[in-house]
């Protein structure tokens, strides 16, 4: 008896020593549960809460949601542009070279003969290559040469070979070329674009949804805003595009000075002075007699008629004078 209790006493005495550990194990399993039960429902308490904060806003801002929508698609936007370099920078760099955005413009000036028909024959041969002429204008003064200037718009393809056929109307010097690369603005200002063609898209489909007046005034309100947006980013666009496809060119076109006049000197010299004055001489003496030759003639024109008068009138008294004398000698011999 006494060995079989001794047996049994320690079989109890650990029995009794796992028993704390289980019931440990049991609280820390339900403490663990009740936990996650807690966050579970925490988490649908706030989901639930968000729904009612949503349903009690409503409709309540047509503005937050696209401008939601519309920074989501500019993050995505961003996001795509910021992996694709990473995804594979030599192909990249290769499309970029091929989309490159340049805009391209330049001066020079021409001595030509005769600027204002220099200037007309430029114009027709811009015209014909396909490209304008935005400004002509053509000054001549009293002294000096004349000149023109002109700013003309020539397809960015063909400018180098515009600048060679320069040469064919005068002489062309200080020539000035500028490339200025614009793909990086091109690019910015398509990624807004497409950004805010999607968010008046939006503003539009939630337009045709709204249900009460006030969800009309805010989408109204919002698509008003869009699309100004969107129609000065289109209008930027549109003007840069232009200078990437029309370079510019300006022309500065003047006429040749006449060259100086270099008298001699010594004898020679003086045989020119006074071979200079003896024809300025004559040419003056012709020019005096040019002035009075009119006057010459009508004074001998009058001379001529008084001179005629003269002569018939003394024809009458010669033919009174023997008359008289008759009349006068038969009265003397009676």
């Amino acid at each position: 008896m006494t060995r079989l209790t001794r047996s049994g006493a320690p079989g109890r005495t650990a029995a009794a020593s796992f028993a704390p550990l289980v019931l440990t194990a049991l609280l820390l399993a339900g403490c663990s549960a009740s936990g996650a039960g807690s966050a579970a429902s925490g988490s649908g308490g706030a989901e639930s809460a968000a729904g009612t904060a949503a349903d009690r806003s409503g409709p309540q801002s047509f503005t937050d949601t696209a401008t939601g929508a519309s920074g989501g698609g500019g993050s995505s936007a961003e996001a795509a542009s910021a992996a694709a370099p990473a995804a594979g920078s030599a192909g990249t760099d290769l499309a970029g070279a091929s989309d490159r955005q340049v805009v391209t413009t330049g001066s020079a000036s021409i001595v030509v003969g005769s600027p204002a028909q220099a200037a007309e024959q430029i114009a027709v041969y811009v015209e014909g290559a396909g490209g304008r002429v935005e400004q002509r204008s053509v000054q001549t003064p009293v002294e000096g040469p004349a000149s023109a200037t002109l700013t003309v718009r020539v397809p960015a393809e063909g400018f180098s070979g515009t600048l060679e056929q320069l040469g064919r109307f005068g002489d062309v010097s200080d020539v000035d070329v500028t490339s200025t690369d614009v793909t990086a603005q091109a690019s910015d200002l398509d990624a807004r674009v497409a950004a805010l063609r999607t968010s008046t898209e939006r503003l539009t489909a939630l337009l045709a949804g709204a249900a009460t007046t006030e969800e009309v005034v805010a989408a109204e309100s919002a698509l008003t805003q869009r699309q100004a947006e969107l129609d000065s980013l289109t209008a930027q666009r549109a003007v840069l595009a232009g200078q990437v496809e029309m370079a510019t060119l300006s022309l500065f076109v003047s006429g040749r000075a006449e060259a100086p006049v270099v008298e001699a000197g010594g004898f020679l010299g003086g045989l020119a002075s006074g071979w200079n004055a003896l024809v300025a001489a004559v040419a003056g003496a012709l020019v005096v007699l040019g002035v009075v030759l009119p006057w010459l003639v009508a004074a001998a024109l009058v001379v001529a008629a008084a001179a005629g008068v003269a002569r018939v009138v003394r024809r009458v008294q010669a033919r009174r004078t023997p008359a008289t004398s008759t009349v006068a000698g038969a009265d003397d011999e009676s």
